[in-house]
């Protein structure tokens, strides 16, 4: 096990096999501010996976907190919190803090763009953000010498903050203005919303998955249904599963069928 802590970015990684296989790295959820959700949400679901064949093509797992956003139910005061314990992130920083995260591990650990990124929910969101680069980014520089994944893998995610909202009204538009501030910015941090071509700048990508439950209950299907049909206009390689099982959280807190996603995008890229 290793750990990297800096400030709100913490990073544990678990390596069961020799580097020259692939990495892994998952990304939580929780609407880009519940403290509850963390690194440690990925474990069941790892607990799963590693039981399964296709866990012998994977050298290493990471699971990546990032700074958060503030949360109403969770106050802080500023004047007595440290600096680096404050959750006041606003967008872009949760992404900086994954793709900081994930030029540690690719320096660290050599696997450059052999390696899936896994996203639930809002780290959903961040996956395929990953994919837009600069333009996701607020007009900031993507960081240099990191290699993009050959796979990435949303499920119960958010691909269109505006819609999302439309759908469900204020309540959603609280935690999405939290963190990503006005209105005027949503559609360019959305990958549905994304017009610059996710197979030309995603050159070494093989496939792109998306999955839900229909049991969510908090991010509804035109989240899944609209981003893939983003992917297919694109002609982009991508696999999508609608019969996962679970509610929002309770998908991941049993792990079965993230296990499963995972199982699918390895057989994707490497049979």
């Amino acid at each position: 096990m290793w750990s990297q802590a800096s400030s709100a970015l913490h990073v544990d990684v678990y390596m069961p096999g020799p580097l020259s296989d692939a990495g892994l790295s998952y990304l939580h959820g929780g609407a880009w501010r519940d403290p509850r959700k963390t690194h440690l949400d990925f474990t069941p679901s790892l607990n799963r996976f590693i039981a399964l064949p296709e866990s012998s093509r994977v050298a290493a797992y990471a699971s990546i907190d990032y700074r958060l956003s503030p949360h109403p139910e969770f106050p802080q005061d500023p004047a007595s919190t440290p600096p680096e314990q404050l959750r006041n992130a606003t967008h872009p920083a949760h992404l900086q803090d994954v793709w900081s995260a994930l030029g540690n591990l690719q320096q660290s650990f050599g696997f450059g763009s052999d390696y899936i990124v896994i996203g639930h929910s809002a780290g959903a969101t961040m996956a395929y953000q990953l994919l837009m680069g600069a333009a996701a980014l607020g007009g900031a520089d993507v960081p240099s010498g990191v290699e993009l994944p050959k796979a990435v893998v949303g499920f119960q995610g958010i691909y269109d903050l505006r819609g999302l909202v439309d759908r469900f009204g204020p309540g959603y538009a609280g935690f999405i203005t939290s963190a990503f501030g006005d209105p005027s910015t949503w559609d360019r941090a959305s990958p549905m919303k994304y017009t610059g071509g996710f197979r030309s700048h995603w050159e070494g990508g093989e496939v792109a998955v998306l999955g839900r439950s229909p049991d969510d209950e908090l991010v509804d299907a035109p989240e899944l249904e609209g981003m893939a049909e983003v992917l297919e206009k694109e002609q982009v390689n991508h696999l999508v599963f609608k019969d996962m099982k679970g509610t929002h959280d309770g998908v991941w807190q049993d792990g079965h069928h993230v296990a499963r996603l995972i199982a699918e995008t390895i057989k994707a890229i490497y049979t």
